[in-house]
Parts: C-alpha cells; structure tokens; sequence
C-alpha cells in the first residue's frame, strides 16, 4: 500500500513538470498545478486516489478543458438553475440512502452496522450526494466519503467551494489510481454518457474499486414515464434539448457482462420529495422544483399557474402501466400526490430507476 501511494504522490509530481505545465484552465479558476499544489493537500481523499500520470492522462485531459457541457451555467443549458434546485439535499434522499446502501453492501446485510467505505459519485455534479450525505445521513454521515467527480469544471468548483474533495474527469478516462475505494457510483445523469462511452465508463469503475469492492449503475428505463419526460417535455422546451439515450435492462446487465463481470439488476423508488406548510406550498415547490431541476421553468411559465403544473405532473408520472410491466409486482407509490407529514404537507412525485450492482472479483 505505501508503494502504491509512493507512486501515485510521484504521478502527481510528475503532472506538474510535464508538458502539461501549459495546460489551459483545469477548472474555471485554477489551472491543473494550482489544483495540484493548492487544493489537493487538504483533502486525504485526493491525495491517497489521484493519479494523474495514467497512461492517456495528458490526452484526456486536453480534451477535458476544451470541454463545455450544459450544467456549466444556464447559458450553456440549465447549470444555474440545476444547482438552485440541489440546494434542498432532502428532495432526492429516499433514493440516494439505497443507492449508497447498495454500494457500501449494507442492502443485502441488514441488521449489520454500516463498515467505513469511501464511494467515487463519478457523476456528481457540485456535491449534491456528499451534501445529502452530510445534512441527511444521520449514522451514514462518519461511515461513508464520497469522493465527487464530474465532467465540468463549473460545477467542481463549486463542490471544492464547499470544503468537499472533488475531481474534475470523465467518467470513462477516470484520474484515480487502480483499486483506491470501495465503491463507483454512476448514478442522476448516466444517459448523458455517450452510448460510445459507456462501457469504458464502467470498466474504469471496476478499475478504480478495490476487490470486493461494488459497482452501482442508475438510470431510467426506455420506457419508463421518467424517460419520457425527458423525451415530450425536457427535449422540446430547454435550449440545449435532452436527446440522450436512456437505458434498458439488458443492456445495462450486458454493460458488465462485457466489462467482465456479472451484474444484478432491480428496481428502484427514487422519489422526489419536497416539503411545506401547506397543501399548496407544498405542490408550489414541487413545480418549482422540477422547473429548476429540468431547466423548464419558462415552458411551466406558459403553462400558468400551480394547478396547470400540477396537472402536467400527475400526467406525466403517472406509474400504474409502468409498474404493472415490471418483472416483479412492487408496492411504490404510482401517482403524484399531497399527504400531512409533521404537522406540515409532503408532495411526492414517484420516480422508478433500474440500478445494476456488481462486486468486483477477489
């Protein structure tokens, strides 16, 4: 272990008096050396799993700062408003507790206290996962690091920003070292990988776990009303559209299967829920939400008020049919509702994900 990070610690030397010196902006702020000599030593996490000196390292990430994407800002599609939305880390937690349940092992061992384990959110945005970890995690807060890594640098920014270790990378050319944590997590936004890239996408999360470690893909089936919001609503009504594939069973169980391991896959509830005082704050912040977090919020304008939102949810994500072609009977709420919780109002909004796990060869 001490030659491994022996040879890490040298990669990142490396990084800094190599060609890459002249790299251009590795985030918005700061260039790959000022990263390196500014940020990485205060964060254990990054300093024991980072290794830019991969061979192709140089190549990616070139590629990397040319790279604008749409959760940069609203001006590049909705990244301003995505992140207003994750303000609230509470809305996504029912779903994100079992995703983090299933990579730490903790799902199929019930009754058993939770180990340590450090997690990669390969796609995490600016920290939401380690926010919610944080403010809503309760026993899970000191058991589990989360490792951020996303492909914008706005967005990195602003998870370092915010004291938590991040790394800016593409989820199939990750810059960590073979075998250094616990668990990938590739979860809330895996379409947006390009079909093309995602079977590197989850060879290099097998790659970068340690054995016996797990693998955790999420996504939204082809047919489910989550993908179709996307395709009638999100697609047509933002500026930068939403024409990415969604997934299948089959193809995410054949994504490992040629990464070279098998994987299981079941459905998830994955909610989302907000809170108020009142029955109609409570659908009010539902529709602002979502506004916020699809980057729809001049097609909700258009649609006028409250009930008119309202109304397009209770149709879009509707689940009775959905549920009903599942392979297994489950017991999910099918429609959108408004019911009291603490003296206050809760709106839910259901959501089905298909999530594949695997756990690395010994």
């Amino acid at each position: 272990m001490v030659a491994d990070e022996t040879h890490r610690e040298a990669g990142l030397v490396n990084m800094q008096t190599d060609a890459l010196t002249e790299l251009d902006f590795y985030l918005p702020s700061m260039t790959l050396n000022d990263y390196l000599r500014d940020v990485v030593p205060s964060h254990p996490l990054l300093t024991s799993a980072l290794e830019f000196g991969r061979p192709g390292a140089d190549k990616a990430l070139r590629v990397l700062t040319a790279t604008t994407t749409e959760f940069d800002s609203d001006d590049t599609g909705r990244g301003d408003s995505y992140r207003k939305a994750q303000r609230d880390s509470s809305v996504r937690w029912t779903g994100i507790r079992q995703l983090l349940e299933l990579a730490s092992g903790v799902a199929e061992q019930p009754g058993i206290p939770l180990r340590q384990c450090t997690v990669l959110d390969v796609l995490g945005g600016d920290g939401t996962l380690a926010r919610a970890v944080r403010e809503q995690g309760g026993d899970l807060s000191d058991r589990i690091a989360i490792l951020t890594g996303d492909l914008s640098g706005e967005m990195i920014e602003r998870a370092l920003g915010q004291g938590l270790p991040a790394v800016r990378q593409a989820a199939d050319q990750l810059f960590l070292g073979d075998d250094t944590m616990d668990a990938a997590l590739l979860a809330y936004g895996t379409h947006h990988i390009a079909p093309q890239d995602r079977l590197g996408a989850v060879a290099e999360a097998l790659r970068v776990v340690r054995p016996g470690g797990r693998v955790v893909l999420h996504d939204f089936d082809t047919t489910s009303p989550m993908a179709g919001f996307f395709t009638d609503v999100v697609h047509p009504h933002t500026e930068a559209g939403h024409d990415y594939p969604h997934f299948t069973r089959s193809l995410i169980a054949e994504l490992f299967a040629e990464a070279g391991t098998s994987a299981r896959v079941i459905d998830l509830y994955d909610p989302l829920i907000v809170q108020a005082s009142t029955q109609e704050d409570a659908r009010r912040r539902m529709c602002d939400y979502v506004a916020d977090m699809y980057g729809v919020r001049a097609y909700f304008d258009k649609l006028g008020d409250t009930d008119a939102c309202w109304r397009l949810l209770e149709q879009r994500f509707a689940h009775e049919d959905y549920f009903a072609s599942l392979p297994e009977s489950v017991d999910y709420n099918p429609r959108p509702v408004v019911y009291p919780v603490g003296g206050g109002y809760a709106a839910e909004i259901p959501r089905s994900a298909i999530v594949a796990f695997a756990q690395k060869a010994v």
